[in-house]
């Protein structure tokens, strides 16, 4: 029996086994670099940098798995495979039932594929000012754009292969994702007193 709590996350089961696999080989390799790096260098260990530098890692890790393997678990995916859509669309981005018929096969993926744009790099948006503090908000914004942007031309490039279509919405949820984790991130340090990323 599944507990209640783990239904939202049931639909992105078929990842589990290609994040363990990619990470087993990215987190080693990594380790291995920044022993490399602390030894030549010569820097003092900062611990907690460590692991924040880890858990990025890891994190990206994810979002290669989540991005850029074959998507067999959708039809409309798969239909859509040979897609490019380059004109923002507000239909796209709300799933409104104006559009899309209210409960259909269609608004549901698209709920589906929305909510998971935006969660995708909501902790982007988060670990990036926390592990790199001086950088600007503005930058932190146009580097959750270039990384959305390059997700987005990998998957142009193997579109036949991974069944996933190229769409500038998704860019835009992945950015607005990226945007609310930046900017819980500012609001926590307000509350603490501390300089926001953005000041």
């Amino acid at each position: 029996m599944i507990p209640k709590f783990l239904f939202p996350f049931l639909p992105y089961r078929s990842f589990f086994s290609p994040f363990l696999v990619v990470s087993a080989i990215t987190v080693p390799c990594w380790l291995v670099f920044r022993l490399y790096r602390l030894r030549t260098r010569g820097h003092r260990l900062s611990l907690a940098r460590e692991i924040l530098l880890l858990i990025f890692v890891v994190y990206l890790s994810g979002l290669a798995v989540a991005t850029l393997i074959p998507n067999h678990n959708s039809r409309l995916a798969a239909a859509a495979a040979m897609g490019v859509d380059l004109r923002p669309s507000l239909a796209s981005l709300t799933c409104s039932s104006a559009s899309l018929p209210m409960g259909s096969t269609a608004q549901a993926f698209c709920v589906h594929n929305a909510r998971g744009n935006v969660m995708l790099f909501f902790p982007l948006g988060i670990l990036i000012p926390v592990v790199w503090r001086r950088l600007r908000f503005w930058r932190l914004i146009q580097i959750a754009v270039a990384l959305s942007i390059s997700i987005e031309m990998v998957q142009f490039l193997l579109r036949a292969w991974s069944n996933r279509s190229v769409d500038i919405n998704d860019v835009i949820l992945n950015v607005v994702g990226a945007s609310v984790g930046l900017v819980l991130v500012s609001l926590l340090r307000l509350l603490r007193g501390t300089r926001p990323a953005g000041a």
